[in-house]
């Protein structure tokens, strides 16, 4: 039998209506404290399995689209997780505007991506894995990156604790070295595709929308969990097809929530 949410058994429901002593009898019957932490249990574990959350992730930052990302991100008011090339802030000195822009933000947290970007020749970069590892600790130090969230240039590779995944391509052996090290490496779920002659997306906002809805549906790293990849120079001139915000809204309506990857289940449970 069902009583305000909560089912008795066949005996508890006996000892009820059985003629018994004054004090077996309270001693049986349900507080109503206990009926209420069971009703709550049972609503907060509803909420959380039902709870969609995504993880807006920007590789390449500080480039051109870094003031516009600074700017949406802002007024909406949504966490979001930029992963951070060293070289691109030494390089120039609206750069190192810029990082100093985003750093300062909020709603924003940095995350490694490499001192040099392999310098855009991943075969002979991952060629040295301890190459790689350097590459990193120098970016770690040198702009004090206060976790050790990752994700290696060029590839979608996973490595957070014992789960792997994509580990069939170069890389993988830096990524083990890198997990020893106590780096989590995040792949994604999803890409927000683009023309890289001239940064344009490939999926216009509503057709990113259902392909991260089919991907929460069906294939995640992490179930309930979408992780949205996406490139700074998509945002260097604001067009219909890249408005972050619209893209913002349209993930808000349909019931996502934003969140940090050190936020992440297998961080936070840590």
């Amino acid at each position: 039998m069902v009583i305000a949410g909560i089912t008795f058994s066949t005996s508890c429901m006996k000892t009820l209506i059985s003629p018994v002593s004054d004090e077996s009898f309270i001693a049986s019957v349900p507080t109503v404290d206990s009926l209420a932490q069971a009703i709550d249990s049972v609503n907060i574990t509803e909420t959380v399995s039902s709870e969609k959350h995504i993880y807006l992730t920007i590789d390449d930052a500080p480039f051109n689209g870094s003031e516009y990302i600074d700017s949406v991100i802002s007024k909406a008011r949504v966490k979001a997780s930029i992963f951070m090339i060293g070289n691109m802030v030494n390089g120039s000195s609206r750069f190192q505007r810029y990082h100093k822009m985003l750093k300062k933000n909020p709603y924003i947290e940095l995350y490694n991506h490499s001192y040099s970007h392999a310098n855009h020749r991943y075969a002979s970069y991952y060629q040295n894995p301890e190459q790689v590892v350097n590459d990193f600790e120098r970016n770690s130090a040198e702009f004090n990156l206060s976790t050790q969230i990752a994700r290696l240039p060029g590839r979608n590779l996973w490595q957070i604790g014992d789960r792997k995944k994509n580990y069939k391509q170069t890389g993988a052996e830096a990524a083990t070295l890198l997990a020893e090290k106590g780096y989590k490496i995040f792949g994604w779920d999803v890409e927000w595709k683009y023309d890289h002659t001239n940064f344009t997306p490939l999926q216009t906002i509503d057709e990113l929308v259902e392909e991260i809805e089919n991907a929460y549906n069906s294939d995640t790293f992490t179930s309930n969990h979408v992780v949205l990849l996406m490139h700074d120079q998509m945002f260097v001139k604001k067009t219909e097809e890249n408005d972050l915000s619209k893209l913002i809204e349209k993930l808000k309506a349909a019931g996502y929530t934003f969140e940090y990857l050190r936020s992440y289940p297998e961080l936070a449970a840590k």
